[in-house]
């Protein structure tokens, strides 16, 4: 099955809902070992979407922290298209803010208090939507940058998610760095993967 046609089927499946929250909490594992959380909680109510994600994980060796990083998000969605974002991050002392807001015809980004215009149809890096895949660009939610992206269709999986076997499509993202998504058939994020630049598995599971 193509990305695309593979993305229609998932937001057919996902489009019933007129009001309803789905809650996804995730097990942020470093080579097997838990090393934090992954909240990400997303209402729906008619045509508005609203997004919150949080992100907090904590990286120690030989009982002293190597790495932390704390991150919040929050996002507004209308007819499909991204109107408001908010998130603030520390990533292990880096610390940054960026928001932004449907404006005339595009959207516009502040990073850190630095405004710049954007397409109005690009989409962030959260994931939650797999919408996100037939996307060329996204916005990373955590710094502003603006990334390139390509997809790799690796078809369907069953993956073994709380002692239960569930069928989820795989797919490889290539942007910044490479990782790995599972969507289920209701096209919810089930379980991510990457390759961190020590060379450690970091992944995602679903609790």
């Amino acid at each position: 099955m193509k990305v695309t046609a593979a993305l229609s089927v998932l937001m057919l499946l996902g489009a019933g809902a007129q009001a309803s929250t789905d809650t996804r909490r995730f097990a942020i594992m470093r080579n097997g070992e838990q090393i934090g959380t992954h909240v990400i909680e997303v209402n729906r109510s008619g045509k508005e979407i609203s997004v919150a994600i949080t992100t907090d994980l904590t990286v120690k060796v030989l009982f002293v922290t190597a790495y932390r990083l704390q991150f919040t998000a929050s996002e507004r969605w209308v007819n499909g298209r991204l109107v408001a974002l908010s998130s603030t991050s520390n990533n292990n002392g880096t610390r940054h803010f960026v928001s932004a807001e449907a404006n005339g015809s595009g959207l516009e980004v502040k990073v850190d208090g630095k405004s710049i215009f954007i397409d109005p149809n690009i989409m962030p890096n959260s994931f939650w939507n797999p919408e996100l895949l037939g996307r060329p660009i996204m916005l990373d939610a955590q710094d502003g940058q603006i990334m390139a992206v390509s997809v790799r269709d690796g078809g369907e999986e069953e993956l073994t998610i709380n002692n239960k076997v569930v069928k989820a499509h795989r797919y490889t993202i290539n942007s910044r760095y490479s990782q790995d998504v599972w969507y289920d058939d209701k096209a919810r994020l089930v379980q991510a993967k990457l390759v961190a630049r020590d060379g450690s598995v970091i992944m995602y599971r679903l609790l």
